[in-house]
């Protein structure tokens, strides 16, 4: 019992020695903190039309096409799998014959009023002008298995693989080309921004 109680008062000394200590080396105390007033902890006024301003966005946003110099052609492009029209997605090439430059953009699958559904909107691409360009396209689900040029056969059911129609294209003006032909033979994936080594014809107007 006695050792007990020395330890307990060797412990307070040694804590009241330990306070006295940190007190004499003149070290800041810290701060008491204060309650704030209620009126500083209000936010701040604001603009009542900076939400307005701040969040207006289109609903829909272009995905920017490819930026190249100069007046681009404009080659309207439809697609016909053998009903008249496209009804699946896919990528359409726009390939220039002797530098390979490629131009791609992509067709959603969807309907419209045509007379054979279902089927997509022919689209306007624009392409670097002028130029020489060949013109397909490859199923985006299936682009090995299903793909189409664009060669002189308008309907798919009587197309035998003809060579490519290039077309010559000038700044500023608009064409318009039909893809058919699912036998035509195409570039491969790794050949595009390749010159076209593929059969290709031009068409003497």
């Amino acid at each position: 019992m006695k050792k007990f109680i020395v330890i307990v008062c060797m412990a307070i000394l040694l804590t009241l020695m330990a306070c006295g200590t940190g007190a004499g080396t003149g070290e800041p105390s810290l701060p008491i903190p204060t309650p704030l007033a209620v009126e500083l902890t209000q936010p701040s006024a604001a603009d009542p039309n900076h939400f307005l301003t701040a969040t207006i966005v289109p609903f829909y946003t272009q995905v920017p096409s490819p930026t190249f110099e100069g007046i681009p052609a404009i080659v309207n492009i439809a697609l016909n799998m053998g009903a008249g029209g496209a009804g699946f997605s896919a990528n359409l090439y726009a390939q220039e014959v002797y530098t390979g430059r490629t131009i791609t953009i992509f067709m959603s699958a969807g309907m419209h009023t045509a007379p054979y559904l279902p089927t997509s909107a022919p689209l306007d691409m624009a392409i670097p002008a002028p130029g020489t360009y060949i013109f397909y396209a490859r199923l985006s689900n299936a682009p090995t298995e299903y793909h189409y040029g664009h060669t002189e056969c308008s309907v798919p059911t009587d197309c035998v693989g003809s060579p490519l129609i290039a077309l010559d294209v000038l700044p500023g003006e608009r064409y318009s080309i039909l893809i058919a032909d699912r036998k035509a033979i195409l570039p491969d994936n790794d050949k595009r921004g390749f010159p076209v080594t593929v059969p290709w014809v031009k068409l003497i107007p």
